[in-house]
Protein backbone atom coordinates (compact mmCIF):
# COMPACT_ATOMS: atom_id res chain seq x y z
CA UNK A 1 0.00 0.00 0.00
CA UNK A 2 1.77 3.15 -1.44
CA UNK A 3 0.48 6.35 -0.41
CA UNK A 4 1.47 9.84 -1.53
CA UNK A 5 1.45 13.47 -0.29
CA UNK A 6 -1.07 13.97 -3.17
CA UNK A 7 -3.47 11.45 -1.95
CA UNK A 8 -6.53 12.38 -0.07
CA UNK A 9 -8.16 9.53 1.86
CA UNK A 10 -12.07 9.62 2.54
CA UNK A 11 -13.26 6.88 5.39
CA UNK A 12 -16.90 6.03 5.17
CA UNK A 13 -17.67 4.27 8.75
CA UNK A 14 -21.61 3.04 9.67
CA UNK A 15 -20.45 3.75 13.80
CA UNK A 16 -18.41 6.14 15.38
CA UNK A 17 -15.35 3.52 16.50
CA UNK A 18 -15.56 2.14 13.78
CA UNK A 19 -12.32 3.44 11.91
CA UNK A 20 -10.32 3.37 15.00
CA UNK A 21 -10.34 -0.58 15.26
CA UNK A 22 -10.54 -0.67 11.21
CA UNK A 23 -7.67 1.35 10.36
CA UNK A 24 -6.79 3.53 13.17
CA UNK A 25 -2.66 3.08 12.91
CA UNK A 26 -3.08 3.58 8.97
CA UNK A 27 -5.00 6.92 9.92
CA UNK A 28 -2.00 8.44 12.48
CA UNK A 29 0.65 6.71 9.77
CA UNK A 30 -1.06 8.94 6.97
CA UNK A 31 -1.84 11.77 8.98
CA UNK A 32 2.12 11.64 10.26
CA UNK A 33 2.83 12.06 6.19
CA UNK A 34 0.69 14.98 5.58
CA UNK A 35 -1.96 13.09 3.78
CA UNK A 36 -5.29 14.82 4.28
CA UNK A 37 -7.96 12.71 5.57
CA UNK A 38 -11.82 12.94 5.83
CA UNK A 39 -14.12 10.85 8.08
CA UNK A 40 -17.72 10.07 7.73
CA UNK A 41 -20.11 8.27 10.10
CA UNK A 42 -23.33 7.19 8.79
CA UNK A 43 -25.11 5.96 11.89
CA UNK A 44 -24.57 7.14 15.50
CA UNK A 45 -24.23 4.09 16.91
CA UNK A 46 -25.80 4.21 20.26
CA UNK A 47 -29.74 4.43 19.95
CA UNK A 48 -29.87 0.69 19.05
CA UNK A 49 -29.14 -0.02 22.24
CA UNK A 50 -32.20 1.52 24.20
CA UNK A 51 -36.29 1.63 23.80
CA UNK A 52 -37.03 4.57 21.67
CA UNK A 53 -40.03 6.41 23.41
CA UNK A 54 -40.64 9.37 25.01
CA UNK A 55 -39.23 9.20 28.17
CA UNK A 56 -35.87 8.07 27.10
CA UNK A 57 -35.54 10.13 24.27
CA UNK A 58 -33.67 12.99 26.05
CA UNK A 59 -31.14 10.19 27.63
CA UNK A 60 -30.44 8.99 24.28
CA UNK A 61 -29.70 11.99 22.38
CA UNK A 62 -27.64 12.47 25.37
CA UNK A 63 -25.87 9.53 24.97
CA UNK A 64 -25.42 10.37 20.64
CA UNK A 65 -23.76 13.47 21.94
CA UNK A 66 -21.20 11.98 24.07
CA UNK A 67 -20.63 9.34 21.41
CA UNK A 68 -19.71 12.24 18.87
CA UNK A 69 -17.88 13.82 21.24
CA UNK A 70 -15.54 11.05 21.84
CA UNK A 71 -15.00 10.28 18.45
CA UNK A 72 -13.42 13.79 18.25
CA UNK A 73 -11.50 13.16 21.15
CA UNK A 74 -10.02 9.82 18.99
CA UNK A 75 -9.50 11.49 16.09
CA UNK A 76 -7.64 13.81 17.41
CA UNK A 77 -5.23 11.77 19.12
CA UNK A 78 -4.84 10.39 15.16
CA UNK A 79 -4.66 13.93 14.09
CA UNK A 80 -7.61 14.15 12.22
CA UNK A 81 -9.09 17.82 12.72
CA UNK A 82 -12.62 18.36 13.48
CA UNK A 83 -14.21 19.57 10.64
CA UNK A 84 -12.96 16.81 9.04
CA UNK A 85 -15.25 14.41 10.78
CA UNK A 86 -19.08 14.30 9.52
CA UNK A 87 -21.70 12.94 11.70
CA UNK A 88 -24.77 11.78 9.45
CA UNK A 89 -26.68 10.55 12.95
CA UNK A 90 -29.09 7.78 10.78
CA UNK A 91 -30.22 5.70 13.56
CA UNK A 92 -27.63 2.68 14.91
CA UNK A 93 -28.70 -0.74 13.11
CA UNK A 94 -31.41 0.87 11.31
CA UNK A 95 -29.66 1.66 7.75
CA UNK A 96 -31.42 -1.21 5.72
CA UNK A 97 -34.65 1.33 6.69
CA UNK A 98 -33.61 4.18 5.08
CA UNK A 99 -33.85 4.46 1.20
CA UNK A 100 -30.12 2.90 -0.34
CA UNK A 101 -30.41 6.06 -2.67
CA UNK A 102 -30.48 8.76 0.30
CA UNK A 103 -26.80 6.82 1.58
CA UNK A 104 -25.55 6.76 -1.81
CA UNK A 105 -26.15 10.36 -2.00
CA UNK A 106 -24.94 11.76 0.87
CA UNK A 107 -21.44 9.90 -0.12
CA UNK A 108 -21.26 10.95 -3.79
CA UNK A 109 -21.68 14.66 -2.02
CA UNK A 110 -18.48 14.14 0.25
CA UNK A 111 -16.52 12.45 -3.03
CA UNK A 112 -17.84 15.46 -4.91
CA UNK A 113 -16.74 17.86 -2.78
CA UNK A 114 -13.48 16.06 -1.50
CA UNK A 115 -12.22 14.16 -4.48
CA UNK A 116 -10.56 11.47 -2.35
CA UNK A 117 -8.06 9.23 -4.42
CA UNK A 118 -8.32 6.59 -1.63
CA UNK A 119 -11.50 5.08 -0.07
CA UNK A 120 -11.90 3.25 2.90
CA UNK A 121 -15.06 1.49 4.00
CA UNK A 122 -16.30 -1.97 5.64
CA UNK A 123 -15.82 -5.57 5.15
CA UNK A 124 -18.95 -6.51 2.76
CA UNK A 125 -19.62 -9.86 4.98
CA UNK A 126 -19.50 -8.33 8.17
CA UNK A 127 -22.30 -9.46 10.49
CA UNK A 128 -23.36 -5.99 11.51
CA UNK A 129 -25.92 -4.59 9.20
CA UNK A 130 -25.20 -1.45 9.08
CA UNK A 131 -21.78 -2.78 7.54
CA UNK A 132 -23.37 -4.19 5.15
CA UNK A 133 -25.85 -1.31 3.86
CA UNK A 134 -22.42 1.15 4.21
CA UNK A 135 -20.68 -0.78 2.36
CA UNK A 136 -23.56 -1.51 -1.03
CA UNK A 137 -24.09 2.48 -0.23
CA UNK A 138 -20.38 3.25 -0.89
CA UNK A 139 -19.96 0.79 -3.64
CA UNK A 140 -22.48 1.89 -5.41
CA UNK A 141 -21.49 5.88 -4.52
CA UNK A 142 -18.08 4.83 -6.29
CA UNK A 143 -19.22 3.39 -9.96
CA UNK A 144 -16.37 4.00 -11.91
CA UNK A 145 -18.26 6.52 -14.81
CA UNK A 146 -17.85 9.99 -13.34
CA UNK A 147 -15.17 9.14 -10.41
CA UNK A 148 -12.30 9.36 -12.74
CA UNK A 149 -10.02 10.82 -9.02
CA UNK A 150 -10.61 7.60 -6.91
CA UNK A 151 -8.01 5.07 -7.46
CA UNK A 152 -8.47 2.30 -4.64
CA UNK A 153 -10.71 1.19 -2.57
CA UNK A 154 -9.73 -0.65 0.47
CA UNK A 155 -12.09 -2.55 2.83
CA UNK A 156 -11.24 -2.77 6.70
CA UNK A 157 -12.13 -5.60 9.31
CA UNK A 158 -14.21 -4.39 12.88
CA UNK A 159 -13.43 -6.26 16.15
CA UNK A 160 -16.87 -7.32 17.89
CA UNK A 161 -18.46 -7.77 13.91
CA UNK A 162 -16.17 -8.77 10.90
CA UNK A 163 -14.49 -11.84 12.92
CA UNK A 164 -17.74 -13.31 13.85
CA UNK A 165 -18.95 -14.10 10.29
CA UNK A 166 -16.87 -17.85 10.56
CA UNK A 167 -18.44 -18.87 6.90
CA UNK A 168 -16.50 -15.70 5.28
CA UNK A 169 -13.68 -14.58 6.95
CA UNK A 170 -11.95 -11.39 6.32
CA UNK A 171 -9.69 -12.31 2.94
CA UNK A 172 -6.77 -9.66 4.07
CA UNK A 173 -4.47 -9.42 1.13
CA UNK A 174 -2.84 -5.58 1.64
CA UNK A 175 -1.25 -4.79 4.94
CA UNK A 176 -0.36 -1.70 6.30
CA UNK A 177 2.31 -0.93 8.84
CA UNK A 178 1.04 0.33 11.76
CA UNK A 179 4.35 -0.31 14.07
CA UNK A 180 4.85 3.13 15.14
CA UNK A 181 1.52 3.68 15.73
CA UNK A 182 0.01 1.15 17.20
CA UNK A 183 0.06 2.39 21.20
CA UNK A 184 -2.26 5.83 19.34
CA UNK A 185 -4.51 3.44 17.24
CA UNK A 186 -5.32 2.02 21.21
CA UNK A 187 -4.93 5.62 22.61
CA UNK A 188 -7.82 6.09 20.19
CA UNK A 189 -10.22 3.35 21.31
CA UNK A 190 -9.71 4.67 25.07
CA UNK A 191 -10.88 7.99 24.09
CA UNK A 192 -14.48 6.21 23.19
CA UNK A 193 -15.16 5.64 27.12
CA UNK A 194 -17.82 3.01 27.09
CA UNK A 195 -16.97 0.93 23.66
CA UNK A 196 -13.16 0.46 24.95
CA UNK A 197 -13.75 -3.06 26.98
CA UNK A 198 -11.53 -5.35 29.13
CA UNK A 199 -10.06 -8.61 27.74
CA UNK A 200 -11.86 -10.69 26.22
CA UNK A 201 -13.97 -8.58 24.97
CA UNK A 202 -12.61 -7.94 21.10
CA UNK A 203 -12.40 -4.26 21.88
CA UNK A 204 -9.94 -4.62 24.39
CA UNK A 205 -5.86 -3.37 24.03
CA UNK A 206 -4.74 -6.81 24.18
CA UNK A 207 -7.24 -7.97 21.53
CA UNK A 208 -6.28 -5.07 19.38
CA UNK A 209 -2.76 -5.68 19.40
CA UNK A 210 -2.91 -9.40 19.32
CA UNK A 211 -4.74 -8.73 15.46
CA UNK A 212 -2.32 -6.56 14.82
CA UNK A 213 0.45 -8.64 15.85
CA UNK A 214 -0.98 -11.54 13.44
CA UNK A 215 -1.50 -9.16 10.52
CA UNK A 216 1.95 -8.22 11.22
CA UNK A 217 3.31 -11.66 11.15
CA UNK A 218 1.17 -12.27 7.66
CA UNK A 219 3.72 -10.18 5.80
CA UNK A 220 7.57 -9.92 8.41
CA UNK A 221 6.69 -6.97 9.98
CA UNK A 222 5.52 -6.24 14.21
CA UNK A 223 1.84 -4.71 13.87
CA UNK A 224 0.04 -4.43 10.87
CA UNK A 225 -4.03 -3.63 10.07
CA UNK A 226 -5.21 -5.94 7.14
CA UNK A 227 -7.35 -4.82 4.36
CA UNK A 228 -9.38 -6.24 1.78
CA UNK A 229 -8.42 -4.27 -2.20
CA UNK A 230 -11.85 -4.19 -3.69
CA UNK A 231 -10.38 -2.62 -6.30
CA UNK A 232 -7.31 -0.21 -7.93
CA UNK A 233 -6.48 1.36 -11.15
CA UNK A 234 -2.50 2.79 -11.91
CA UNK A 235 -3.04 6.67 -12.10
CA UNK A 236 -0.19 7.17 -14.28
Amino acid sequence: MQFSKKDKVLIIAAHPDDEVLGCGGTISSLRNKGIEIRIVFLSEGVSSRFNINQKNLKYITKEIKLRNNNSIKALKILDVKKENISFENHPCCQLDTIPRINLTKIIEKHISDFKPSVIFTHYMNDVNIDHKITFKSVLAATRPHGNKFIKSIYLFEVLSSTEWNFVKPFPANCFFDISKTIKKKISAMKAYGKEYKQQPHPRSSKVIEALAVYRGAQVGINFAEGYFLLRTKDSS
